[in-house]
């Protein structure tokens, strides 16, 4: 079940004062990834639902995805033949009220399938090379199968865009009730601390809040299948070395507590004992530039900027999740 309602979209205010009634689409990957979210932690949601944190500022990047909304949801349904339509409301699921989403566009006419929600996004360059190379990341999919709970509806599909290529990558997926199961169970934990004014990191510490793994969805053809006993083996051999590497962390981080309790009570920021000489001590941060920040200062000089920015060199990392 659902309830659908309008919502002004008048002003930006009134937009984010609406964001803090639930959950939208966007934060239920911070809240499932936890520290593995690229932009943002469940603490800083946190503090934001409850209103003792600024949202984050809308970026070049934030209006870019605006503006170029329609054109990429025209480019969408020219491409793929389908008709789609706007969608002017925000949608509230009935049985977990605090999860809410503003959809960009449904998908109709689909023989067999119902109606289905289109999720747009528009990226850089650098982005969209990355999803073309390694995949649609797992906190766009997640938001994706919040909004097919919410709206309680079967399928949806992505309309990854760059325009300078101009390029448009596609793709449909399917409800994944083991995602929705997560993000149900983890979101009503969340929303309840919320209400309750209960930092996530005190209420159920961060180990809760961290999601399994995901692998990006392909958007090609580059995905291999490999059967046989010799790659079943080394994939065992791989689980049991990240199982142990995990077991160790954890016994690392423990100890280090342990030591750092007791130089706390020590009064010592540099220890020595038993064969171990330990340093505790405050370091300064380090000093960087803020290239954004200096960019949205003096946009004036953004082209200017790009000639001095240097790649590395490539690289062929190794990155492997367990389905």
């Amino acid at each position: 079940m659902r309830t659908k309602f309008r919502v002004s979209t008048h002003t930006r205010e009134e937009w984010l004062e609406e964001r803090r009634k639930g959950l939208g689409g966007s934060d239920t990957p911070v809240i499932l990834l936890g520290e593995r979210h690229p932009f943002t932690t469940p603490r800083e949601l946190w503090e934001e639902k409850i209103g003792i944190r600024a949202p984050k500022e809308e970026t070049p990047a934030m209006r870019r995805g605006k503006k170029m909304e329609d054109l990429i949801a025209q480019e969408y349904a020219e491409i793929t033949g389908r008709k789609v339509r706007r969608v002017n409301r925000t949608i509230r699921n009935n049985l977990h009220p605090w999860m809410i989403g503003n959809v960009d566009r449904e998908i109709i006419g689909m023989k067999g399938r119902g109606v289905g929600i289109l999720e747009i996004k528009c990226l850089g360059l650098r982005s969209f090379s990355m999803v073309k190379r390694e995949g649609i990341p797992s906190y766009t999919q997640i938001q994706l199968q919040h909004y097919l709970e919410a709206d309680k509806k079967k399928w949806g599909s992505f309309a990854i865009f760059n325009a300078e290529l101009w390029e448009l990558i596609w793709l449909d997926v399917d409800r994944d009730e083991g995602i929705i199961s997560d993000i149900i169970s983890k979101g009503s934990a969340f929303w309840e601390l919320v209400q309750k004014r209960i930092p996530p990191d005190e209420g159920q510490g961060e180990k809760k809040l961290i999601f399994t793994d995901l692998p990006p969805l392909q958007t090609d053809s580059e995905l291999v299948k490999i059967d046989g006993d010799e790659w079943a083996e080394a994939v065992q051999e791989y689980r049991l070395s990240r199982e142990i590497l995990e077991e160790a962390k954890g016994l690392k981080e423990g100890a280090e507590e342990k030591l750092k309790g007791i130089m706390s009570l020590a009064g010592a920021s540099v220890a020595e004992g038993a064969g171990l000489r330990a340093y505790w001590k405050e370091r300064e941060g380090k000093l960087s530039f803020d290239d954004k920040g200096f960019g949205k200062a003096h946009p004036e000089l953004g082209s200017e900027m790009e000639r001095f920015y240097k790649r590395t060199k490539g690289s062929r990392p190794f990155i492997g999740y367990f389905l």
